[in-house]
């Protein structure tokens, strides 16, 4: 079987062949890319975009990238789409696997599909949902920081520009799944948004698998840092820090050595001039609440940082106000890191709330305090439920299960019995 995947980052293996630099994003492609190359039946190739023209074989897959050099909200033109119209017709897929609906390639390959007869032949996996989380994007902030008026706002746009570009870009999400005959999803929430747009879509359940790093290891409370929080990523506010922000100022008022580390961005490197108002509002959340001796920004962390740093902490926090199934939600719990999270998008699929951590309305900091309470001062429960989170991600993120799944769709579309 020929298959043909679409993402929109460079995996490692690549990067390192054509010496670029490394993400650390999409990791549950990479094994799963491994796992696929490596059966004798599938021939894998997989189309990216890039800075610049590349085409080779690594992991024996094939790969190709593409320069897409457009705004990410714009439409993609008939150059792209022709680019994509010859892999088609140089590889001849039997399966068109596009990962995610947020980036306007997905479009473009629909179109390139149609043009070339194969739109039957496409299924698209849903990550987020773009057109969903623009109602979200400025959920919970004051008005005066959506509509930012700081030097950064005036030149690269406030976030009200933010959650225009995410309307623009799910407007062009919607287009591409009203096409298509095949999604793959993972949630009732994603399995409701994409049956909004589109109720004949033939809809295939199929968890994720995540980056192998995850799958070893295991959380114990003796050796974690005690009264320690982590929240994996705050880039933008749909990742909720200016909501957790509000939860410490509480937890803290009860255990003012509470710690919370947070990855990526690091807030507090950031100019003041180069502050957009919701990176000043966060330092302002801190300074004016007294936490500076409470928040750490650790930065980017690769899988094998990201995982000591679950391990080290007390509690994982998902503050966000829109998810559908956050990968560090299932990363934690596959580690049984004790877990609390936001109930929202499909985040309620991953976690029985009670028994496996704790899920509270996002927009009742209050109630993430008082959870975070709970489970500082109940020890022996708090690692009960912990243990039962990680043998539930364990048979969601199954790896063998996964992708035996995929599989099977992959032959559903192709018309195998």
């Amino acid at each position: 079987m020929r298959v043909m995947w679409l993402g929109n980052i460079i995996l490692p293996a690549i990067a390192e062949k054509e010496n670029s630099p490394a993400v650390f994003v999409g990791g549950w492609m990479v094994g799963l890319s491994k796992h696929l190359s490596s059966m004798k039946n599938i021939d894998l190739v997989y189309i990216f975009d890039s800075q610049k023209k590349m085409a080779g074989e690594v992991d024996g897959y094939k790969y190709r990238g593409i320069p897409c050099n457009t705004n990410s909200s714009q439409k993609l033109g008939k150059e792209y789409v022709s680019q994509l119209i010859t892999a088609l017709h140089e590889f001849k897929p039997d399966v068109i696997h596009i990962w995610g609906t947020e980036n306007q390639h997905s479009l473009a390959m629909v179109e390139a599909a149609e043009a070339t007869d194969l739109l039957d032949r496409v299924v698209i996996s849903i990550q987020g949902m773009v057109s969903v989380y623009a109602k979200h994007y400025g959920a919970y902030l004051p008005e005066h920081i959506l509509h930012g008026k700081t030097l950064k706002d005036i030149v690269k746009g406030n976030l009200k520009r933010g959650e225009g570009l995410f309307r623009e870009k799910g407007y062009l999400e919607c287009e591409a799944i009203k096409k298509v005959g095949h999604v793959i999803g993972r949630t009732d929430w994603d399995k409701a948004c994409t049956w909004e747009i589109n109720p004949k879509v033939c809809y295939h359940h199929n968890n994720e698998t995540l980056r192998d790093e995850f799958y070893s290891g295991s959380w114990e409370y003796e050796k974690c840092e005690v009264h320690s929080l982590f929240c994996s990523q705050a880039h933008y506010p749909i990742k909720g820090l200016h909501l957790m922000l509000n939860a410490l100022q509480i937890v803290k008022g009860i255990y003012p050595d509470v710690k919370l580390y947070i990855g990526g961005k690091n807030y507090y490197e950031i100019p003041k001039y180069q502050r957009n108002a919701y990176e000043q509002y966060i330092l302002d959340l801190i300074q004016n609440g007294g936490l500076k001796n409470n928040v750490f920004f650790v930065g980017k962390l690769n899988a094998e940082q990201m995982k000591k740093r679950y391990l080290d902490s007390n509690i994982f926090i998902s503050p966000s106000s829109i998810e559908n199934s956050p990968n560090s939600v299932g990363e934690a719990m596959l580690l049984g890191v004790p877990v609390i999270a936001s109930r929202v998008g499909g985040v309620h699929n991953m976690l029985r709330d009670g028994e496996e951590g704790y899920l509270y309305p996002a927009d009742e900091p209050y109630m993430l305090a008082f959870y975070i309470k709970e489970m500082f001062e109940n020890a022996e429960h708090t690692k009960t439920m912990a243990l039962k989170g990680k043998k539930h991600a364990e048979l969601t993120h199954d790896p063998k299960k996964n992708l035996e799944n995929l599989l099977l769709i992959y032959k559903e579309i192709k018309g195998e019995d």
